[in-house]
């Protein structure tokens, strides 16, 4: 399975802020990042990025 469940977090729009499940391919995974400010990770893929509320460390143990 190349699918792992993250909590992403809305950053644009009226529901920013909301929380919601999401399930990311792993082989989709261009790069990732810890967030400037706050915790998370931002996680690109070729439609964009999107802000998961897991930490770094979370991500690149699920990841692996």
């Amino acid at each position: 399975n190349n699918s792992i469940e993250l909590t992403e977090v809305i950053t644009a729009g009226i529901t920013a802020g909301h929380k919601r499940q999401v399930s990311i391919n792993t082989n989709r995974i261009i790069s990732f990042t810890p967030v400037e400010s706050g915790d998370g990770t931002n996680i690109e893929v070729k439609r964009g990025v999107i802000r998961v509320k897991q930490t770094y460390e979370e991500v690149k143990e699920l990841i692996a």
